[in-house]
């Protein structure tokens, strides 16, 4: 609870406190004025009379002993806010201004990597028939070892890579070969050539979506490993 929530409900019961005592005023008077009648009453013989009005006086007592103990809960809970309110201001008796709520902070959304240019400028090369190496991106180590070739069916959406490096992802090691593995060759569908000028084809099953070729060119581009996010089958 804030220190003016606090404030609020000790004005509130101020209010009521002040209420109750101005009642308990007026049922002191009126407790006063029925014992001076049942007094008057009694001296006059009027027995019955001032019975009642000794009966009603005792409801008036009861009355203001009610309001009094109201008035004492009211007392009492104004006492405790007050403490309340002097915990929160951090023990010194002026009031805490309320505490303020911290903002969740925005989070900055993170840029989208810049497109590597050289991915679909490949891909169009090898639907033109230039199968011209790809090579890691040169912000890499260079080894002249380590390239890809392209090829694409554009009409059906494939294409097919054939990625050259060394057998173990370590420089020292023996270089090996490897065609992508997709799925099989739709039935009449044309070859898809690891070099179009011998007419030396791609295994039948080894065409993959142009979406997640052009994603395996830029793995490549990147890291100048053999990409993971294709599947591989040797090929020589």
């Amino acid at each position: 609870m804030s220190t003016s929530s606090v404030g609020a409900v000790a004005a509130r019961i101020d209010d009521v406190r002040s209420t109750l005592g101005e009642s308990l005023a007026a049922l002191g008077q009126v407790e006063e004025q029925l014992e001076e009648y049942a007094s008057t009453l009694a001296a006059l013989g009027e027995g019955s009379t001032a019975e009642d009005l000794r009966d009603a006086t005792a409801l008036a007592v009861t009355a203001r002993e009610d309001l009094l103990r109201v008035f004492q809960m009211g007392t009492d809970a104004d006492k405790s806010l007050e403490r309340f309110r002097t915990r929160l201001a951090g023990g010194g008796g002026a009031s805490a201004a309320p505490v303020a709520r911290t903002a969740t902070p925005t989070p900055t959304p993170t840029p989208a990597p810049k497109p590597d240019l050289e991915v679909e400028a490949a891909v169009e090369r090898a639907r033109n028939g230039d199968q011209t190496p790809v090579q890691p991106d040169k912000n890499e180590k260079q080894d002249q070892r380590r390239y890809v070739q392209v090829d694409v069916d554009y009409e059906r959406k494939v294409g097919a890579l054939y990625y050259v490096g060394p057998r173990e992802e370590e420089d020292g090691a023996e270089v090996g070969s490897w065609a992508t593995k997709g799925k099989a060759r739709e039935e009449g569908a044309p070859p898809l050539y690891v070099d179009r000028a011998a007419k030396r084809e791609f295994p039948h099953n080894a065409g993959v979506p142009l979406d997640k070729l052009r994603e395996a060119l830029a793995e490549f581009r990147s890291t100048g490993r053999r990409p993971r996010c294709v599947d591989w089958q040797d090929h020589a």
